[in-house]
């Protein structure tokens, strides 16, 4: 008997691997292009795996997500249609922003911070 926590432990890594041999060559806005690619190569480490226990794995929903929270509010920016350049301003603004610092609008809209 086999149960969920075995197929996890297992799955986890191959799941990572077969992610990884694609992300890693892709470039990092190209990657929601390529997720039907990922969906095959897990669904492929998946199947064989859990044919031997006779389980069969119809479908397979992949969704990827940066495990750094810096990185995922980047994405989030350039996905709202920011270029990467706009969208580390706005993400430094908003962190200077969260320290109260008066300088946040300067950083977002890349202008000097007038001194007198």
């Amino acid at each position: 008997v086999i149960d969920t926590k075995e197929i996890a432990d297992y799955a986890g890594p191959a799941i990572e691997q077969a992610i990884n041999q694609i992300i890693q060559i892709t470039k990092m806005e190209n990657v929601n292009e390529r997720i039907s690619d990922v969906r095959e190569a897990v669904k492929a480490h998946l199947t064989d795996f859990l044919k031997v226990y006779g389980i069969m794995l119809n479908d397979l929903k992949v969704l990827i997500m940066p495990r750094d929270e810096r990185m995922r509010e980047l994405i989030s920016l350039q996905a709202i249609g920011l270029s990467p350049i706009e969208a580390l301003r706005s993400y430094l603004a908003l962190r200077i922003a969260d320290k109260g610092l008066v300088s946040a609008p300067h950083t977002a809209a890349s202008v000097p911070i007038p001194i007198r």
